[in-house]
């Protein structure tokens, strides 16, 4: 009886055998030879399985499903985990800005420097092509004989509409019919919060069948304003038309304790509305459809407890970082934190990036590094990243499942995790730092 090789197996036991290795064993495998190797890297059971208990960093830029195999995803999931990474500087300039960037559909990146916003398109790898914009846009802005600037505090785009609050205090809202071409005006609203006399620090967007709400705030102010527009199947002619003639209403719901807003977040669903305070550490959660708050916040005020960002985690669970250097995730069912981790330098927070999952970025104010936790692994973080030499805080960040994006007070950081670990440098600095007090 002739001989039969390994090879000869049917894939299906081939599969099954490959079930029962090791991580180990299985890179030893996939070194024997080349059918072996793409065996193993297409069989997403395999990987999958192996995924279960770690940590999977996924895309949350896209709604489109993650065109990687598990094999990849793993692979650059295990690069996050274990600080393997590649990372260059995208953009330099020379002025102190504090940057918003948003990394849209991972198609183009946006981002604001002062007054400006630009636009940039990406590479056949992906990455940002900071050396040619797609277009800038020169954001509208009201002079005002006080010591604010006139930069942009913070921008949105959904739904085809992109608006930007000023530190001047007004807010534009611009159509965006396609990404890559530059938006046009629909309306300048010059006096948000109190005739203007305070900054925008916070806006966003909920757009229904009926109506465009654009969602104002000011760490300044308890005031939160939401400026509503009719809107009919989607006609942009129509709202165009209402925006030009500002006919808008606005209603006003103050926030209680006289508590400022520092950010904004609305869910999936848009009906929900994340709002991050000033001197206070609990969000609140307001219930657009019933124009009533779901969360309490506490009676004390206390200026390091400030959120500076705020972001869904999921439909149920709002993820908000704080002055103090907390990590927190806060359950709207139950009206109960249930997570809750420290920056592992004690540091203050700027930014926070979910991926909708178990990952969490945040951006510390500290030596330009980022910090990811797992939300199954409480009080302590997974890995950090010093996106860049120079010391600076992290205003603004945006991930996908690959890259990280990191924005400080001078450039622009690109981290790559799509990388093979026998050539790019390890930075492990998974380790728990404890603080010592001394007499």
């Amino acid at each position: 009886m002739q001989g039969r090789t390994i090879l000869e197996l049917p894939l299906e036991v081939l599969g099954n055998i490959f079930n029962f290795l090791n991580i180990y064993d299985l890179c030893n495998l996939m070194r024997t030879c080349k059918t072996f190797k793409n065996l193993i890297i297409h069989d997403n059971a395999i990987w999958r399985k192996r995924a279960r208990d770690k940590l999977i960093i996924r895309n949350p830029l896209t709604r489109d499903p993650e065109n990687l195999c598990w094999y990849n995803r793993c692979r650059i999931s295990n690069n996050w985990c274990q600080g393997i990474y590649k990372n260059q500087i995208v953009l330099h300039h020379d002025t102190l800005y504090m940057p918003w960037l948003k990394f849209h559909n991972t198609e183009i990146l946006l981002l604001a420097l002062g007054s400006d916003l630009f636009c940039f398109p990406t590479d056949n790898r992906g990455f940002p092509y900071c050396k040619s914009t797609l277009w800038a846009l020169d954001v509208p802005t009201v002079r005002r004989y006080d010591v604010r600037t006139n930069d942009i505090s913070r921008f949105v785009i959904r739904d085809n509409i992109l608006v930007c609050g000023n530190r001047d205090g007004c807010v534009a809202v611009f159509l965006v019919n396609n990404p890559r071409r530059k938006p046009t005006l629909l309306c300048h609203i010059e006096d948000c919060h109190h005739g203007g006399q305070v900054e925008v620090s916070a806006v966003e967007i909920i757009k229904t069948d009926s109506s465009l709400c654009v969602l104002t705030g000011s760490h300044k102010s308890s005031q939160l304003c939401m400026w509503s527009w009719r809107l009919t199947h989607n006609d942009y002619e129509y709202l165009s038309e209402e925006m030009q003639n500002m006919n808008y209403r606005n209603d006003i719901k103050t926030l209680p304790k006289n508590l400022g807003v520092r950010c904004l977040a609305t869910n999936k669903s848009n009906d929900k509305i994340a709002i991050g305070l000033t001197g206070n550490n609990s969000p609140l959660v307001l219930d657009y459809q019933i124009n009533d708050f779901q969360l309490d916040v506490e009676v004390s005020k206390n200026g390091k407890s400030v959120i500076r960002d705020i972001q869904w985690h999921n439909e149920n669970t709002v993820a908000h970082v704080s002055h103090s250097g907390m990590l927190q995730l806060t359950d709207i069912r139950i009206k109960q934190m249930v997570y809750e981790s420290m920056d592992p330098f004690q540091s203050s927070l700027y930014c926070v990036k979910s991926d909708g999952n178990n990952a969490l970025v945040v951006g510390a104010s500290e030596y330009s590094r980022c910090v990811l936790f797992d939300v199954r692994r409480p009080a302590r973080h997974v890995q950090m990243y010093f996106t860049q030499k120079k010391s600076s805080p992290i205003y603004s960040l945006d991930f996908s499942s690959s890259k990280l994006l990191a924005a400080a007070d001078r450039s622009i950081a690109l981290v790559n995790f799509d990388v093979n670990p026998a050539v790019a440098k390890k930075h492990d600095y998974s380790d728990v730092f404890e603080v010592i007090a001394r007499n």
